[in-house]
């Protein structure tokens, strides 16, 4: 019984992110490339359990990254990392705007 209220409240502290991004027009396909090694570096970041990249099959400029992290604060890590810093002037080149969704378990 302790080990499924373990389970639980681990599920509970995972942070879930639905990220939607909207690249500029002519663009889509060097983005993706670049994201790519970007989510490769990630997956071996602390705290990462799953990171998905997607696009849009009728909003070509438009890509989806679905993430799932350990906790909150694994999370934070990650956008306060160097990595993240550098990644954030690469994509301003490509990048019209973002929407990121954080999830819970319902």
């Amino acid at each position: 019984m302790l080990g499924a209220v373990f389970m639980y409240i681990a599920a509970m502290n995972k942070v879930s992110l639905f990220v939607t991004i909207e690249v500029q027009p002519g663009k889509a396909e060097a983005f993706l490339e670049k994201i790519k090694s970007q989510i490769e570096l990630i997956r071996g970041e602390d705290g990462c359990e799953a990171i998905n990249l997607y696009q849009n099959d009728s909003e070509v400029n438009q890509i989806h990254v679905w993430e799932v992290w350990r906790d909150r604060g694994a999370w934070d890590a990650h956008m306060a990392n160097q990595a993240s810093k550098e990644w954030r002037a690469v994509a301003a080149e490509y990048v019209l705007g973002e929407k990121i969704t954080v999830m819970k378990n319902a």
